[in-house]
């Protein structure tokens, strides 16, 4: 069975680009968003697998996102996509227990983080 996939990213083009490459690799993604808030809106109302999500976006950054939702869903799937490679980040998102994708992405390692 296809695990299902929410992506957050304040970057339409990253949004709509994941979207297409998951889609073609059978991944069914289910809701798309473009800020924190939003994200822990789609993740409510949709229970994803797997939630990708950036780190840095208006209105919610990803790190408030993931502390909600895991409040929400304390074993939810989270993977950050991010471009931030700062030890800081690296290190909030150990203690959170969130594996990180860094930008550029590639897809076959998203795919294997996803399934996995």
């Amino acid at each position: 069975m296809s695990k299902s996939v929410i992506i957050v990213d304040d970057d339409e083009d990253t949004v709509r680009l994941f979207s297409e490459f998951l889609e073609e690799k059978g991944i069914n993604v289910v809701g798309n968003g473009f800020d924190g808030i939003t994200a822990v809106k789609l993740f409510k109302k949709l229970k994803p697998d797997v939630t990708l999500i950036d780190l840095n976006m208006p209105n919610g950054s990803g790190f408030y996102a993931i502390k909600k939702i895991q409040e929400i869903e304390p074993t939810a799937r989270i993977i950050a996509v991010t471009a931030d490679t700062s030890s800081q980040t690296e290190e909030k998102l150990e203690k959170l227990n969130v594996p990180v994708i860094q930008k550029p992405f590639n897809i076959e390692h998203v795919i294997s983080n996803i399934n996995n």
